[in-house]
């Protein structure tokens, strides 16, 4: 690694390779601001208990051995036995990732109300541009970390259930926003 200074949240980006490890991707990937990961890769701050636990559910490396701040320390999975490595963190999100079939359309519509309240603000702060740019960034994070098949193979009745919801949330949060413009 050609850090100064090794932290272990730097050491397991340079685990998961040039892909995986970036700042924008791992951040994604561990629910994590940009900002944290930088500062975290840096040393300027330390990974927390329930920190070290969302990036360990999110890679399956070992929260223990990233509490521990000890970067020289051996990386290991989850068990605290088994070196990790790409192979490792590649089994864990296969085996980790709920397939489509599973996921609920009302969680798909709540995160789509999320991002639309997000933009309905960075509208009302004039960084409209702004946030569509970051939701291209995060578009594109996905897209080359999943792919983007031409069928989803969901059925017809979860994507009307997803179009209804979102549209139906949607229009609540733009009443909303609209009423407190009102008063």
């Amino acid at each position: 690694m050609t850090s100064k200074k090794s932290t272990p949240i730097a050491v397991l980006r340079y685990t998961l390779g040039p892909h995986d490890g970036q700042e924008e991707i791992f951040a994604a990937t561990v629910q994590c601001s940009v900002s944290w990961v930088k500062k975290a890769s840096a040393g300027q701050r330390f990974v927390t208990p329930k920190t070290a636990h969302k990036v360990s559910m999110a890679t399956g490396v070992s929260q223990e051995w990233l509490v521990s701040g000890d970067p020289k320390a051996p990386i290991l999975e989850r068990d605290n036995v088994t070196p990790y490595t790409w192979d490792s963190y590649a089994r864990w999100r296969q085996e980790t990732i709920a397939p489509v079939s599973s996921i609920d359309p009302r969680v798909v519509a709540a995160f789509a109300s999320e991002i639309t309240k997000s933009l309905f603000a960075a509208y009302e702060a004039g960084r409209v541009n702004t946030a569509i740019n970051d939701l291209w960034k995060f578009s594109k994070a996905m897209k080359s970390r999943y792919g983007a098949p031409n069928e989803l193979g969901v059925s017809v009745q979860f994507t009307q259930d997803v179009g209804r919801d979102v549209v139906e949330l949607s229009s609540s949060e733009l009443r909303n926003t609209t009423l407190s413009n009102d008063s």
